[in-house]
């Protein structure tokens, strides 16, 4: 198994998708809905998309990309909410989430500690290749969200 806790074996669109609450539409629908014209940009994302699940622990990554979600209000739940106050949540799951929270509301301003503890619980490499698979499911939302603006697709 890889470092990031994926399983090879097992496809990273199906973990994807059991990991995360879906909108109506899907992330992945708009984003094919509105990139058909460049297939190519559309095969990118994807590929990034399938690296990000497959070097990060697919638990902690679905729950950031869930409180992602949340924040930015394309959640049909707030179940992380109060994710600090969840006694079930190991220690690395916490500290993952409010890196996440503070990556959210304030990029440029990341604390020294979050950033500690996340390397504290997942190890340096692990680190790296959680946060920039976090960045690609930030943008892929956030690249939804835009579109279901926009557009007036359903969020």
């Amino acid at each position: 198994m890889p470092a990031g806790g994926a399983n090879p074996a097992a496809p990273v669109e199906a973990t994807h998708q059991t990991t995360t609450s879906l909108s109506p539409v899907g992330t992945d629908a708009i984003l094919e809905r509105h990139l058909a014209a460049t297939p190519d940009v559309l095969e990118q994302l994807n590929l990034a998309r399938d690296a990000a699940w497959s070097v990060a622990d697919n638990r902690i990554l679905g729950l950031c990309e869930q409180r992602i979600r949340e924040i930015l209000g394309v959640s049909e739940t707030s179940e992380l909410a109060n994710w600090y106050s969840n006694v079930n949540l190991s220690p690395a799951e916490r500290a993952c989430l409010a890196f996440t929270e503070e990556y959210m509301i304030d990029v440029a301003n990341l604390s020294d500690e979050s950033a500690a503890a996340v390397r504290a619980e997942l190890g340096d490499q692990a680190m790296v290749d959680f946060v920039s698979s976090l960045l690609v499911v930030e943008q892929r939302q956030r690249m939804s969200l835009t579109w279901a603006t926009v557009f007036g697709d359903s969020k």
